[in-house]
């Protein structure tokens, strides 16, 4: 089962009914936090997962590459570091992400500990800070 398929299978498992609908206003049903807190663990660690599979690559294709550096240019090294580094530190940031929501304090901007909207952690669940304090 790939990690798109897991993820599908996760989300299909623990998603949660709409309810009735009722005529009128539209009332927003209560959250759950630990179901939301269920969902963002997944969502991270399938993220997790997939960045530590790419540093992974990464690091194999140096290795290769260095060993074979006397037939492939030496900027083909530095792309593959620069790389590597990125993919590290996207893995990183996706474990403080985990941190933080072990911790009970992600979705909350680390500057001014306002809330983060729902569409910015979507679009980036790693995200520490909200956007004015990025501003």
């Amino acid at each position: 089962m790939t990690v798109t398929q897991e993820r599908k299978s996760l989300l299909e498992r623990t998603a949660v009914s709409p309810g009735p609908v009722v005529p009128g206003p539209v009332v927003p049903e209560p959250r759950d936090p630990e179901l939301d807190d269920a969902r963002w663990r997944m969502v991270l660690e399938a993220r997790w997962r997939e960045r530590l599979h790419d540093l992974t690559k990464l690091c194999v294709a140096f290795h290769e590459a260095g060993s074979e550096a006397l037939s492939q240019p030496y900027p083909s090294l530095r792309h593959l570091t620069r790389r590597a580094v990125h993919a590290r530190q996207a893995l990183a940031e996706t474990d403080a992400a985990l941190k933080r929501l072990a911790a009970g304090t992600f979705g909350r901007c680390e500057d001014c500990a306002s809330e983060i909207s729902g569409t910015t952690l979507r679009g980036l669940p790693e995200t520490r800070y909200c956007p004015r304090c990025i501003a």
